[in-house]
């Protein structure tokens, strides 16, 4: 008796964290993904490419034709990498391109929205 009870418990302890689940499946490392998002920049859109293993951000590149140069250019040369680096667009604004940066993290924003 005792293991029978033993086995049920044990049986809905089972179904109860089956209906625990998300029913998604995780991202799975080793599996690369590449994504693009566009967003509106200072002199346009800027369209982003992202590359994902997993839920780990390993690259991204910009291009933003009409933004400034000089300026907003610094923001599509020098952002990506640290959006990489720090695996988050929680990353601070290149001086003087903050249009252009917040659009940067934006389109890789509505990128990772894809996945």
């Amino acid at each position: 008796m005792k293991k029978l009870s033993l086995l049920l418990v044990l049986a809905l302890m089972l179904f109860s964290f089956a209906g625990c689940s998300k029913g998604e499946e995780p991202a799975v490392a080793g599996e690369a993904k590449t994504l693009t998002g566009t967003a509106k920049g200072f002199g346009g859109d800027v369209t982003v490419t992202v590359t994902v293993n997993g839920d780990d951000i390993t690259k991204v590149e910009a291009v933003g034709d009409s933004e400034t140069q000089g300026i907003g250019s610094n923001a599509i040369e020098q952002l990506p990498e640290l959006i990489a680096e720090a695996d988050s667009t929680e990353v601070d604004a290149i001086t003087g391109a903050t249009v252009t940066s917040n659009a940067i993290k934006e389109a890789v924003n509505n990128a990772l929205a894809e996945k």
